[in-house]
């Protein structure tokens, strides 16, 4: 049983005043290790959205790219924030499928598991779910298509959080369990990338 996942990597990183997405941990690039879980995990198809740099992001995945859950489509507004990616992506959504899981391509702790936890939420109630951080809603988020319209009529760096809380009430919200923290972890200025590098040396050799 799977749901269509997308893949939000097309900004630019601002903050971090480099692309965090091509920022190597251990042997892949951060938008490497993010593709590879989203396509191990239940999600069919997996779609991809770049914007900024996007031939670096293609050739940094480029070993990905073959697989046949794999679509990757381009935001020509990746300069417009966020939300205009999140459009694009839930625009590349097949129509028959009944929602779709969000996630972001700076979060390269993020497992399968959590994913098919929040999957199997979904496909058991069709209803907003998403794991719970800290007292706050965490990633990815799996959403309804008769919640679509709402996402859809965001603008430019507008968080999808207040259509969240609006539904906070009727979402089916997740437990994280304390091993599972670090999937929640991502890359926004110069201060998250040396704590992450340094963290994630110690504790996860393997990347």
């Amino acid at each position: 049983m799977t749901i269509p996942g997308i893949v939000l990597a097309a900004g630019a990183s601002r903050r971090l005043r480099q692309n965090k997405l091509l920022i190597r941990l251990g042997e892949r690039p951060v938008l490497y290790h993010v593709l590879n879980t989203a396509l191990a995990a239940p999600l069919d198809p997996v779609i991809l959205v770049l914007g900024y740099e996007s031939e670096k992001a293609l050739a940094a995945i480029a070993e990905l790219k073959d697989s046949p859950k794999l679509r990757i489509v381009l935001n020509a507004q990746w300069e417009c924030g966020r939300a205009e990616s999140l459009k694009v992506g839930l625009a590349a959504v097949p129509p028959e499928t009944p929602g779709t899981l969000v996630l972001l391509g700076d979060m390269p702790l993020m497992t399968n598991n959590l994913i098919a936890r929040v999957v199997t939420a979904f496909l058991d109630t069709k209803k907003l779910c998403f794991p719970i951080y800290r007292g706050s809603a965490g990633r990815p988020v799996a959403i309804p298509r008769e919640l679509f319209s709402e996402f859809e009529r965001l603008r430019n760096d507008e968080s999808g959080l207040k259509i969240i809380q609006k539904y906070w009430d009727k979402a089916v919200k997740l437990e994280l369990a304390p091993d599972e923290e670090p999937t929640q972890w991502d890359l926004d200025d110069p201060e998250d990338l040396q704590s992450f590098l340094t963290i994630t040396k110690a504790s996860s050799p393997s990347l």
